[in-house]
């Protein structure tokens, strides 16, 4: 009996000849399994293919630099960060999206997408990156890529292929992997991309010193918001219309005085990792300057936006983890301001630790620096508000985002301030964040707004 099955993404089909068997089912799980041995296979050996590909495409265009950005959190701020200032004196390439596995890493390095349609689309994408090795000129000069790790040794895997110019290590634990991983298995994880790399860069804020057992490289740096890093920053005064004005100090070099239009300690140090970089591959400092000065928040990452009645709120919704939670809260009470309202939501993927790192947040809810900690989702509700409470906190919990952004827009004054930090999953801050907007023109600026995503919240929202 021939079965085909269809419409995987590398293979264009899949033949099984099975024998008879009494029950369809149990036909129908062999030929599954089969199928997904097949597709594991072929997914593996092609991942290979291309990554040799890859390394002979930098083996033979050395002049294409690639740099690394690789972390637990923080990765897409930091890339978008080097991006920006790299792209005012290089030809840059980059994909916004986080790539989900190795291949597509390897497919954003070389600058490839998978066919939308057709036979042998593997065989065509590996033709398509054997011809980019061959072309004699590329307009490309350097490749910043993000590398999220799924599972250990993924980073060390990469190494085995390529030798990045620049390796940037954003933050160790508050990941995927320590669902599953202890804190000093991450660390070596994510510290193997700076052990194969030419250069790298360590967050020092976000990445404990002891941690410095695991680097085997000598050409190593690091950058962040406190003096005792090589690449740093000092601050100079922070206003919430224009932003944090300050120096980078930058080694062997002239110290850079910028205006940076970003909020948030945690937010300034990929700009400071971004000067690094442009200064390792030899950039005019007037260049790392534009480059500094054009820098903005991401959507859903502390971006400020007007508010209704003269107040002002901090989006910080696309995700929330412990230590993006409590940075987010920090800076709130670092601002000026006649008030203040934490808008707190389920940090999502925490598992066993959920409990803990919920009530460790409320913990950090302080009654003289919160008019109001409003907490939204089951998690929040059930552990976070309590221990907010315990502080002395005022709270009110929240079984959605629409009750939490009606509730903030009757108690938000002029000149006020709203944070929202969440995550997506049932929790959507960003339409508590819709209903106190100054304008409806500012929509566009929130995270996860297209049909689809706006589709799904609706079907979430009217089960309530």
């Amino acid at each position: 009996e021939l079965v085909r099955i269809g419409a995987y993404p590398m293979l264009p089909f899949v033949t099984l000849k099975v024998k008879n068997a009494p029950g369809g089912r149990v036909t129908a799980h062999f030929n599954e399994a089969c199928v997904m041995m097949s597709i594991m296979v072929y997914s593996k050996r092609f991942e290979r293919k291309l990554a040799k590909i890859t390394r002979d495409f930098f083996q033979k265009h050395p002049g294409i630099k690639l740099v690394v950005v690789t972390g637990s959190a923080g990765k897409t701020s930091a890339k978008i960060a080097i991006g920006t200032i790299l792209a005012q004196q290089f030809r840059v390439r980059l994909r916004e999206e986080e790539p989900a596995t190795r291949t597509d890493a390897l497919l954003q390095i070389m600058g490839l997408g998978w066919p939308q349609r057709g036979w042998f689309r593997g065989w065509r994408t590996l033709r398509s990156a054997k011809k980019l090795v061959k072309r004699p000129q590329h307009e490309v000069q350097v490749v910043v890529q993000e590398f999220s790790p799924r599972q250990l040794g993924d980073n060390a895997w990469l190494g085995e292929y390529l030798k990045p110019d620049v390796a940037v290590i954003t933050a160790v634990t508050d990941g995927r992997l320590q669902l599953d991983h202890s804190v000093d298995a991450i660390a070596q994880e994510m510290l193997a991309a700076a052990n194969v790399s030419r250069m790298a860069l360590i967050n020092r804020d976000d990445i404990e010193g002891r941690f410095a057992n695991y680097l085997t490289n000598p050409h190593i740096s690091t950058y962040g918001t406190s003096s005792v890093a090589e690449y740093n920053y000092q601050d100079d005064g922070f206003s919430i219309t224009d932003g944090h004005t300050g120096t980078i100090h930058l080694p062997e070099h002239q110290p850079l005085v910028v205006n940076l239009r970003l909020v948030g300690e945690h937010n300034i140090r990929p700009a400071v990792a971004a000067a690094a970089v442009g200064q390792a591959l030899g950039m005019d400092q007037s260049a790392v300057l534009r480059g500094l000065a054009a820098l903005r928040p991401l959507p859903g990452r502390m971006n400020v936006l007007r508010g209704a009645e003269g107040s002002w709120l901090i989006d910080d919704s696309y995700s929330s983890t412990p230590l993006t939670a409590l940075a987010a809260l920090q800076s709130l009470y670092s601002i000026e301001t006649p008030q203040r309202i934490a808008v707190l939501g389920t940090m999502n993927g925490l598992r066993g630790t959920f409990e803990t790192a919920h009530a460790e947040l409320g913990s950090h809810c302080s009654p003289e620096l919160l008019d109001w900690v409003v907490t939204v989702g089951e998690k929040a509700n059930t552990y976070l508000a309590p221990a907010a409470r315990r502080r002395g906190c005022q709270v009110k919990e929240c079984a959605n985002a629409i009750e939490a952004g009606s509730f903030v827009r009757n108690k938000i004054k002029s000149g006020g301030i709203a944070l929202f930090k969440g995550s997506s999953g049932g929790v959507w801050l960003e339409e508590a964040i819709k209903i106190n907007l100054h304008s409806i023109a500012d929509e566009r600026q929130l995270v996860r707004q297209s049909p689809d995503w706006l589709r799904h919240k609706n079907n979430f929202f009217s089960k309530f």
